[in-house]
Order: C-alpha cells, then structure tokens, then sequence
C-alpha cells in the first residue's frame, strides 16, 4: 500500500513520513504539481495535512486561507480519483466553542466557526463531500515534546508561568494522533467522519497543572481567567467526544503513556 502525505513537512506531516508515507511533493494550489506528484507515487491512500494553521495570519489574511485549505483541498480531490482514499485532517475550530458538552462535541455536532481558520478548515470538509472514499478526521490540541519543552524549561527554572484556564481543549500526543491515522490509512473504518483526540477536556492551566505534577515541575503555575484581547478569537469550550472512535477500536493511547514518554524524552536530554 502506498500512502501519500501532503504537507509532508508539517507537524503531523512529517511524522507520517517517519512512519512511512511517501511525501506528495507539490503545491496544491497549482493542479499541474499535484497531478505530477500524484503520477509519480500512484498513492492508493492520501492522508492530506497540507494547510494554513496560523489561526492569527488567517484571521488577517483570509484569500490564502482560502486558497490553499478549501481550493487546495477540491484540486486534490479532483485529480485523485474515486478509487483513492483520502483522510483529510480538520480541527474543533469548526466549533464556537460556547455550548456545555459533556464529552466534548460528537460528530453529529453542527458547525459554526468563531474564527477563519475555522472557517477554512470546514471549508476543506466540505471540499469533500463528493468525494465517497473519504475520512475527515477532526482532532482538537496536538502536543509533542518540542511544544512542551519551553515551559518546562521556564518551570525548571523555577519561573512563574500564566496559562489559560478559560481556553480547553482535548489534547491528545502527537505520536500517538499519527499511529492512529496509520491505522485508519490501513483499515479504512466504514464512516466518512470521525473524531481522535484525549478523552477529557481539559483548560490549558488544568493540563500543565497535571503535568507539572506528573513530572515533578518546580515552578509556579498562574491561572489567567481572561481571554487576551488583543489575539483573534478562539473557540473557548472546545474538545471532541471520541467515543466514536472507541467503538471502532481506534488506538490513540492514554494521557498516562504520552506523559511517560515524554518523561523519558526528558530524561535522555538531561
């Protein structure tokens, strides 16, 4: 099986590399390249990274925004062909963000994003829907160790660091999001949208607070109980309900192993 990433030097793109994917080395706004790229890995999957994620530049610069996620999206999707399945990564911003959702929105949620980076990503699905060999997977906070690393070197350094206890998420390990699009790339579930993320919402002063406890983090955590004015808007309430996901017996590990992994991460830098 040959598996194709676009935005194959991405975050999550260029871990789908490490993982074996072929990189579809083209612009996808320009359907020459992607033709191009597309006739010479003959991908039988496509997993389709490729997007402007900048939520502040596309607030201010909606036309690229445009350009690449939801015109770059229908070129793929015209020029690959019926038979080709395509994951395409989407995001909670499609959400407001305002509603109380227990387990976080579920796939049968409505969306109505708060922001334009929102709005191009569900721009993207809906390039989409006539596309029948299709999996949109929405994810919500993606971390890794890099993303980690500078606070907790400001906690090490026992460093007062504020975070958000208004914005939440549901965060979910990187390594662990790219094993389960693996799987979903190997095993094709049979629904067209499904969402993978962490099991519980949690603010981002809420998560490092558990972080920083799990590792054993000197430093002062502060809780800020205010949005920034001055940043675009973000949905606040956010976060997927993953059941779905559950039933289909997608693996996307625990927090408790995604913390274990970057304890030892840690341990070999130190």
């Amino acid at each position: 099986m040959n598996i194709g990433v676009t935005g194959y030097k991405g975050l999550v793109g260029s871990e789908l590399v490490k993982q074996g994917c072929i990189p579809l080395e083209c612009d996808i706004t320009k359907p020459d390249e992607i033709k191009a790229a597309l006739d010479k890995v003959q991908p039988n999957v496509i997993i389709h990274c490729a997007a402007l994620t900048d939520v502040e530049f596309l607030e201010k610069n909606f036309k690229p925004g445009f350009e690449v996620n939801v015109k770059g999206t229908s070129n793929l999707v015209s020029l690959a062909g019926k038979d080709t399945f395509i994951i395409y990564i989407s995001s909670d911003h499609i959400f407001p963000g305002t509603q109380f959702w227990v387990n976080g929105y579920n796939e049968r949620a409505t969306p109505n994003p708060t922001n334009r980076y929102g709005f191009v990503k569900w721009g993207g699905e809906l390039a989409l829907l006539d596309h029948s060999n299709r999996l949109i997977v929405r994810s919500s906070k993606l971390y890794n160790y890099g993303w980690l690393k500078p606070t907790i070197d400001r906690l090490m350094n026992n460093e007062t660091v504020e975070m958000t206890d208004v914005i939440k998420r549901s965060f979910m390990y990187l390594p662990h999001f790219v094993g389960a699009l693996m799987w979903l790339a190997q095993n094709r579930v049979e629904t067209k949208l499904l969402h993978v993320s962490g099991e519980t919402i949690f603010s981002y002063y809420i998560f490092w607070t558990i972080f920083q406890k799990y590792m054993n983090l000197p430093g002062t955590l502060v809780a800020r109980k205010h949005e920034l004015k001055e940043v675009c808007p973000r949905p606040l309430r956010a976060g997927l309900d993953t059941r779905e996901a559950k039933r289909l017996h997608v693996p996307m590990g625990s927090m408790t192993e995604a913390f274990a992994d970057v304890k030892r991460i840690l341990n070999e830098h130190s």
